[in-house]
């Protein structure tokens, strides 16, 4: 037996010296044994070997040969990985690459470009140099598509000053407790919407929850508790979805009044009040009493869960006259306010709470303030009585022995410039004294430095298109409200072509039902606005009949045309178009855009135009008007819920403040700002663009883009 033993013993060592001496070449030439067909059936064996090898060795050597061969095993180990690395999958590879961002990050979530900049370095690790790039590109992406889609996207947590630390302590005792009814069919209704399990439940519902926490009390047993602050948010970057959540947590821990304030035009409260509508009442407010309509939360299982005091049609006084048998004590429900900030509307308001308190089972109520900045604050000086505006909140406030006021913003230069030094208790101001939320925006926001150069920068971000002042029709910056606007200037008319080329791509990619807007903010007079609404709706007619008689020509034919012939030359030599026309990959987004031919965008162009409508978005209406068979007709985007607007909206101050115009890809803006919150406001095309930020483009002047770049290098410093 041990003679048997000692010959086997031998083979291995004979064996293994052979393997050693091919081992060089094996991990050299690796590339050509794969393609003469080698296969791992060598490196089998050799494990085989080795096995055998250590299991002699140790009956007959002793640790040293074992030590001896692990040395063969470790090397055969390698030769084996560098095979297996060339025979394995690309998607093998990307799973290698996101186990080690996994480990390197330690499961935690990182920012897009975190995760990006980390996997390409590890990327060497697990591949070759002698696979083409594009293999190696699409590797990265599947990689980082993994993480993100396992661990999710950083979406950073809101930074957080407050006024006293034991402030939260309430919230926390009582958690336990408490149902979260409310807030539990709103995350329902957020998951309907699209929003992210992880976007929901590690970014929205804490960042409430800190935010409420910081609040009064609704069922204190103190005489008195009252608090004030400010969440400060980025323009377009979801404060809404943040407030309407608050209002549901806030129904949840007891508060049984909340009043929304809901900027200062028509347009912008009944927008208000259908997101409310959908998001905290679930019914459509105005049918609520009649035919009730369910929407949002309620649609799960038909019930409108608060008491809407306004609807879509009527204010706070409005809704009061029509209903007079209503009061608040009739309600065991919560109830809900969509007010704008309007004397009248406020006073309203003031008088109506007060009639009813004595009545109504609570002695709380959470103001929420949306635009904050806008209105809200006393720019009397010191001494002298408040601005009416600031008075009416302040008097809902401090009328409430437990009140919450909680203004939200982009914007805060004023706010945090408010007297901090209140001398009269009974009449609070608004100084956010007892907490400032910061939130911060997710890797996937489109704005800031996105689309505006830093200020030490001469390169352009690619959506920036730059307007010359010196072009023929261009209107002044500085005008008056009887200047004549007698056409379109070329780069207007670009800045048309250009929403016309988009909406066609948008719909080969398959969203043809999607909202798409363009807005031109060029002057702040209404009469002008009304003129440069007419010769848009000429300029457009005309593009219709055009495109109507020449659609199917060939292209050598259609381009004869002088507006088609830029058409086509802006798709086909504007370096904005280059990805649209080739394809390509959005590394933020994980998602791969085919080529769209010019002949797609020709087929596309006729009922893309057809669906377009020209509204104005003034303060003279305070709504969005179009103009049909002579008729102002209010605009609505619900009305094209089935088959998405197309939408060229037209205004000046209502269109900086709050108003969203759905699916913005092109504006063109030409305006005279210098404070640094109404340039910021000004900014609708910051905000979430998913599956079209490629396709979004911003038409402006030198100086405009100048001051835009600072204006972020001060939103920075504030931060």
């Amino acid at each position: 037996m041990k003679k048997i033993s000692s010959i086997l013993y031998g083979i291995c060592n004979i064996y293994f010296c052979l393997f050693a001496i091919v081992n060089g070449v094996i991990l050299n030439l690796h590339p050509i044994f794969k393609e003469n067909g080698l296969t791992l059936g060598f490196l089998e064996a050799g494990e085989l070997g080795w096995t055998m090898y250590v299991l002699f060795a140790v009956i007959f050597t002793g640790s040293k040969a074992l030590a001896f061969s692990s040395h063969f095993a470790l090397r055969i180990l390698q030769i084996k990985y560098v095979i297996e690395m060339i025979e394995t999958t690309k998607y093998e590879l990307a799973v290698k690459v996101f186990e080690l961002l996994y480990v390197v990050f330690g499961g935690k979530k990182k920012t897009h470009t975190e995760v990006m900049a980390r996997a390409e370095m590890l990327l060497p690790i697990v591949i070759t140099d002698d696979i083409q790039q594009s293999e190696k590109d699409e590797i990265l992406a599947t990689a980082v598509h993994m993480f993100e889609r396992e661990v999710g996207i950083k979406v950073y947590t809101p930074t957080i000053i407050d006024n006293d630390y034991d402030a939260d302590l309430w919230l926390y005792r009582v958690k336990p407790t408490i149902a979260h009814s409310y807030f539990d069919r709103y995350k329902l209704y957020l998951r309907q919407e699209g929003f992210s399990f992880k976007v929901i439940e590690e970014d929205i519902a804490p960042t409430c929850e800190k935010i409420l926490s910081r609040c009064a009390n609704p069922k204190t047993d103190s005489p008195k508790e009252q608090r004030r602050g400010l969440v400060v948010g980025d323009v377009q970057s979801g404060k809404t979805a943040n407030y309407l959540a608050l209002m549901n947590m806030a129904y949840d821990y007891g508060y049984k009044i909340v009043v929304l304030l809901a900027g200062m035009t028509d347009s912008l409260r009944i927008q208000t009040q259908k997101r409310t509508d959908k998001g905290v009442i679930g019914a459509i407010s105005d049918t609520i009493g009649d035919d009730i309509i369910y929407c949002g939360v309620g649609e799960y299982n038909e019930e409108h869960y608060a008491v809407p005091f306004t609807n879509q049609a009527n204010d706070f006084a409005k809704f009061i006259q029509k209903n007079l048998n209503a009061a608040i004590s009739d309600f065991n429900k919560p109830v809900v306010l969509v007010v704008k900030k309007n004397k009248d509307m406020l006073e309203s308001v003031i008088k109506q709470l007060q009639s009813a308190l004595k009545d109504f089972d609570s002695r709380s109520i959470l103001i929420i303030d949306d635009e904050a900045d806008n209105a809200s604050i006393s720019t009397a000086p010191a001494g002298k009585d408040p601005t009416t505006i600031n008075r009416c909140i302040r008097a809902i406030f401090n009328k409430f022995p437990v009140a919450s006021y909680v203004g939200f913003t982009a914007t805060p230069f004023a706010n945090i410039f408010i007297n901090p030094d209140d001398s009269d208790e009974n009449f609070l101001d608004l100084f956010p004294a007892d907490f400032i939320v910061q939130l911060k925006a997710p890797g996937n926001y489109f704005g800031g430095y996105k689309v505006f150069p830093h200020e030490d920068s001469d390169e352009l971000p690619r959506p920036l298109r730059l307007i010359d002042e010196e072009e023929e029709n261009f209107l002044p910056v500085i005008h008056k409200k009887d200047v004549a606007y007698p056409a379109l200037a070329g780069s207007v008319k670009e800045a048309i072509l250009s929403f016309l080329l988009n909406c066609v791509v948008r719909t080969v990619r398959g969203h043809k039902t999607k909202h798409r807007s363009m807005m031109i903010n060029i002057s702040r007079f209404n009469d002008v606005q009304d003129r440069i609404y007419d010769k848009v709706a000429e300029y457009c007619e005309k593009l219709r009949r055009v495109i109507e008689q020449t659609d199917c020509y060939p292209v050598d034919e259609f381009i004869r045309n002088v507006d088609m012939k830029a058409l086509y030359d802006l798709y086909m030599t504007d370096d904005f178009y280059k990805d649209i026309r080739e394809g390509h990959y959005d590394e933020e987004e994980d998602e791969s855009y085919d080529p769209v031919p010019w002949e797609y965008i020709q087929k596309g162009l006729y009922d893309e135009i057809m669906q377009f409508e020209i509204v104005t978005v003034n303060a003279r209406n305070g709504k969005m008007t179009s103009q049909k068979e002579g008729k102002k007709q209010r605009f609505d985007y619900e009305a094209y819920e089935k088959t998405g607007a197309r939408v060229i909206a037209i205004g000046g101050l209502v269109l900086s403040r709050g108003l969203t115009l759905e699916g913005l890809m092109v504006s063109y803006y030409s305006r005279n700002a210098g404070a640094y919150d109404t340039l910021l406001q000004m900014c609708r095309w910051f905000g979430y663009r998913p599956k079209y930020k490629d396709l979004c483009r911003v038409y402006m002047t030198q100086i405009n883009v100048d001051c835009f770049s600072a204006v972020l290098a001060a939103v920075d410093n504030l931060k």
